[in-house]
């Protein structure tokens, strides 16, 4: 039945739910509070407190940005200090043409909204900064364009004090820029998982496409559009854990047994890595063909049959990979995707409850899953069909 779309436009006047919690309000908070007193202490210690008063309002407006949208690209360092000191120069030049108050502060935020879009420095407090130069009064005018230094100190204080609160309490700033992941053959490909998803030319396409401004830095776009697909997928799969498709019937070594021992394993059973348990079951390590080729390489004895016989009775305790990438069993089979195609693992020790080895999923089991996923989906479509 459609709706009203009287009730669909007054739905979109209602505010979107919250997805920060009420302990990164706090946060937020009190790292605003902090900021704020020390601008405002800084400029009326070194220009006086009348003029730090006049400034305290535009900076104020930019706290919330340095600390309630770290990831927007208007509360970066650049668009903060650049903006503002940009817009204190627009204002002042402009509080000299002898225009009408209301004709100075239009002037004034037309030239700064179009100079920030041009030198990539938006920032929206800085609209009032250039306000407050372009129709600051006596204050103001006494300064001259002396008042550059107390804007930029202030700026600055603002920008110190997010860096340092931001990331000691857990949230990374300025944003950093997403390089390309280097997968673990070193080569320039991109990453298995994201061949097939959304690439950056497909970003750069949509986002020219939008046209408008998007309040939210270029990376943090692409990484919550990989979240996004991630737990699409997780949807689709529903509830397929590491349980359902890892090899139960395991075959492990003791750290103090011999090499050759687990080259007979691995060759018998057709394997490419050996769990290595304690005595008490365990897990202490993995000894993989990587790992029995890599020593036996970097032996001394001049040919490579020779350096294999010098390794046969080594123990694997010396030879095997410590710590262990795990997974428990309730692991959902999406996050084994990303581990063992983007990691560059083969297999992945699963374990219970109580910490202990209860199976082994390798990159054929995985795709044994992935491909009886598929054929599923397959059935479920004409099915789907013919109900509707």
């Amino acid at each position: 039945m459609p709706q009203n779309p009287l009730r669909l436009w007054l739905q979109r006047l209602l505010p979107d739910a919250s997805n920060a919690l009420p302990r990164e309000w706090l946060r937020a908070a009190v790292g605003g509070c902090l900021a704020v007193f020390l601008a405002a202490l800084a400029c009326s210690q070194l220009f006086g407190t009348d003029l730090a008063l006049r400034l305290v309002a535009p900076f104020s407006a930019s706290t919330l940005l340095l600390f309630a949208m770290t990831s927007s690209p208007v509360a970066q360092p650049w668009p903060v200090v650049a903006g503002n000191v940009l817009a204190a120069a627009i204002g002042l030049l402009a509080s000299h043409w002898g225009l009408p108050p209301l004709a100075t502060a239009a002037t004034a935020f037309g030239l700064t909204l179009v100079a920030m879009q041009a030198l990539r420095c938006l920032h929206p407090p800085s609209c009032a900064v250039a306000l407050g130069a372009a129709l600051g009064g006596p204050v103001v005018s006494e300064f001259g364009w002396h008042l550059l230094l107390p804007v930029l100190l202030g700026s600055l204080v603002l920008v110190g004090t997010a860096m340092l609160f931001n990331n000691l309490s857990g949230v990374p700033y300025p944003r950093k820029i997403a390089h390309p992941a280097t997968g673990p053959h070193l080569t320039a490909d991109p990453l298995p998982g994201e061949r097939n998803g959304i690439a950056e030319v497909d970003l750069d396409r949509a986002l020219a496409e939008f046209g408008s401004f998007v309040d939210v830095t270029r990376d943090d776009l692409q990484r919550l559009l990989h979240l996004t697909e991630k737990h699409a997928l997780r949807r689709s799969m529903g509830d397929l854990r590491a349980a359902r498709i890892m090899s139960r019937d395991l075959r492990t070594i003791a750290p103090d047994a011999p090499v050759s021992e687990a080259w007979k394993l691995l060759d018998r059973h057709h394997l490419k890595a050996l769990p290595v348990l304690d005595d008490k079951q365990h897990l202490v390590g993995i000894l993989t063909l990587s790992d029995l080729l890599g020593h036996a390489a970097s032996a001394a004895p001049r040919s490579l049959a020779d350096r294999f016989r010098a390794r046969r009775e080594a123990p694997v305790s010396r030879l095997m990979t410590r710590p262990v990438r795990c997974v428990t069993v309730d692991t959902p089979v999406v996050e084994l995707v990303s581990l063992l195609s983007d990691r560059g693992l083969h297999c992945l020790p699963v374990l219970d409850d109580g910490g202990r080895v209860v199976g082994i999923v390798s990159q054929s089991d995985l795709i044994a899953a992935l491909y009886r996923n598929w054929l599923q989906d397959l059935h479920q479509q004409p099915a789907l069909q013919l109900a509707s």
